[in-house]
This record gives C-alpha cells, structure tokens and sequence, in this order.
C-alpha cells in the first residue's frame, strides 16, 4: 500500500493497519496521528532506525538546546485562573456522541464526581469522555469561547 492511499482510509481502518504493520504502541484517537506513525513505521523498516550512538546524540542535543522564548515560564504573563463557585451537589449534564455524561459538584467546585470516580478538574472529565483535551468548564457549557470584535 502505498503512503497517499492511507489518507483514503477510515480510522478505524487505519487502528487496523496500524496493528497489521505491527506499530509498536497503541493506536492514537487522530485520523492524522495514525496515519504518521504508520507512515514512521514503514520508513524505519524501509530505511533502518538510527543507531544507538545517533540517538544518544540527539537527546543529548536536545537536553542542551535552549528552551524558545515562547515555551519559557513567565509569572508576568501567567492568567489568574477563575474558580468555578458552583455549590455542592450541583450536576452537571452533556451529550457526547449520543450519550448522557453527568458529574456531580463536590466540595464547592474543588472536586467532581463523573461514574463513581472522584476527579480535580471538569477538564480531565472531559478528556476521559472525549479523548482530546477540552477546557472543562467550556465543555460543560459553563464559559462560551470569547467572540473577536
């Protein structure tokens, strides 16, 4: 098979594939993360991996090389998070892909309970319902997305 036609190909296909080829790992959720490491995959059977030397090398480099501008922790520019004041015992409720996902607000909004698990944050609730990073209290419904004038 070649390369272009993976675009072609449904992600459930591709997990497929992805175990056919014998990808070391589980299979990611993105349609485009799959196909890269397929893609990965057959370039490293085609071409070999790097020697150990190599590899040694490149974390070593990476290790040394300054960190960007843009990844360097500021205080100065750090927003002040809003903490949610939603009372105890509040639900919250969302549909997702067909389904009913209810978290009940414990301790003030410090904690939440979503199917009998204690979580910190609505956002790792979200992420265990959808896979993918969400803000959790936009999730929820609680911030709307700030609209650009």
């Amino acid at each position: 098979m070649e390369l272009n036609q993976f675009n072609e190909l449904t992600a459930a296909e591709l997990r497929d594939e992805w175990k056919r080829q014998g990808v070391r790992g589980d299979p990611p959720h993105f349609k485009q993360a799959l196909v890269r490491g397929i893609a990965w995959h057959l370039q490293e059977q085609t071409h070999s991996k790097l020697d150990a030397g190599t590899r040694r090398l490149l974390k070593a480099a990476i290790r040394k090389a300054p960190m960007p501008a843009s990844r360097q922790p500021s205080n100065t520019h750090r927003k002040k998070r809003d903490h949610l004041s939603l009372p105890a015992g509040t639900t919250l409720v969302r549909s997702w892909r067909d389904r009913r996902h209810e978290v009940t607000v414990l301790e003030g909004g410090r904690r939440f309970r979503y199917r009998d698990t204690e979580y910190a944050s609505l956002s790792e609730i979200a992420r265990e319902i959808t896979g993918t990073r969400w803000s959790g209290p936009r999730f929820f419904g609680l911030k709307k997305l700030k609209q650009s004038a």
